[in-house]
């Protein structure tokens, strides 16, 4: 999301506390529906200018034709903002991460309760964990998090990096750079943290596939599945 009123963009990443950090900046403003709200553009989709070498890259050309088309198609003005080169530069950019196996589980369990993503899916909702993350790991709203926050020349394009098991810590670290007042703290009950509980979703055999399909996040974000 872009915020102009704090001179920001905030890279939201699905199931990464996004949402609470959208409404708290004043994203969702006017509506009573967050979830329609959400604006999970990639930092592609926002970088200004757009080098030449984005027309070099298979991957990059992608996101050059996938940020046309959502400002064609998203009928929200909030996530249709767009930034000069100049604001690109200067604004604070930021996002949350969160540990790949906690997050492909948490992505699993709104799937399965909701009608539209299991008719996006085209799937019951009695799917099996393993069977979903066999078919889906490491494609859509799936996708390695380093999708969101490489920009074109393949390096990660924020001032800051927060861990979605550290959500408090993560705002008040961010808050001195945001302009205009913002809360000074999170609402109680999303300030993060995380249940052990979706380590016992896993087999070896998902596990290890997560671990081979988010190698490179994992490495450089430090996290672990123990």
């Amino acid at each position: 999301m872009i915020s102009h009123r704090h001179k920001c963009i905030f890279i939201h990443i699905p199931k990464c506390a996004g949402t609470s950090i959208e409404a708290v900046l004043g994203h969702h403003e006017n509506t009573h529906e967050q979830k329609e709200r959400q604006d999970h553009r990639s930092i592609r989709m926002l970088e200004n200018p757009i080098p030449p070498s984005a027309f070099l890259s298979a991957e990059n050309l992608r996101e050059v034709v996938r940020r046309y088309r959502w400002q064609s198609r998203d009928t929200r003005p909030e996530n249709k903002l767009t930034v000069t080169a100049e604001q690109f530069q200067s604004y604070y950019k930021f996002t949350i991460v969160r540990n790949p196996w906690a997050r492909v589980h948490s992505w699993y369990q709104n799937v399965i309760r909701d009608e539209k993503h299991l008719k996006a899916y085209g799937i019951s909702s009695d799917m099996p964990f393993d069977t979903f993350l066999k078919r889906h790991a490491g494609n859509g709203m799936l996708k390695p998090q380093t999708y969101w926050l490489k920009g074109f020349d393949g390096t990660i394009k924020m001032d800051y990096v927060g861990r979605f098991e550290e959500l408090s810590k993560a705002y008040a670290d961010v808050s001195p750079y945001l302009q205009g007042p913002v809360p000074t703290s999170l609402p109680h009950e999303i300030r993060g943290g995380h249940s052990e509980s979706w380590r016992d979703a896993f087999t070896k055999e998902t596990r290890d596939l997560i671990a081979q399909v988010y190698a490179e996040e994992i490495e450089l974000f430090g996290y672990s599945f123990t």
